[in-house]
């Protein structure tokens, strides 16, 4: 039997994979983001089949986030200013 936990987490999780892996074969995209949202998704599923469902619910819906952050910002290491430029901390000596 199928409950909506099983639905949202698995879409979400092939949605993102799908994702990371349209970006891994152009860019060099970071891997933790990917790897968050599918540890989330796991989790939360574990929750809902186990009665915790406003758990679940919650991180599914962090979850989602998550992976708008990634739709949005694809490369997070360069968020900062232009590649290769490097960022002075104001300890020059």
């Amino acid at each position: 039997m199928f409950t909506v936990f099983d639905v949202f987490s698995l879409a979400l999780l092939l949605a993102s994979m799908g994702l990371f892996v349209k970006r891994y074969m152009t860019q060099d995209p970071p891997v933790y983001p990917y790897l968050i949202i599918a540890s989330t998704c796991l989790i939360a599923n574990w929750l809902g089949e186990t009665g915790g469902g406003v758990y679940a619910l919650t991180l599914l819906i962090a979850a989602s986030f998550s992976f708008l952050g990634c739709l949005l910002y694809p490369s997070w290491r360069t968020m900062n200013g232009p590649e290769g430029q490097e960022t002075s901390t104001g300890d020059d000596a």
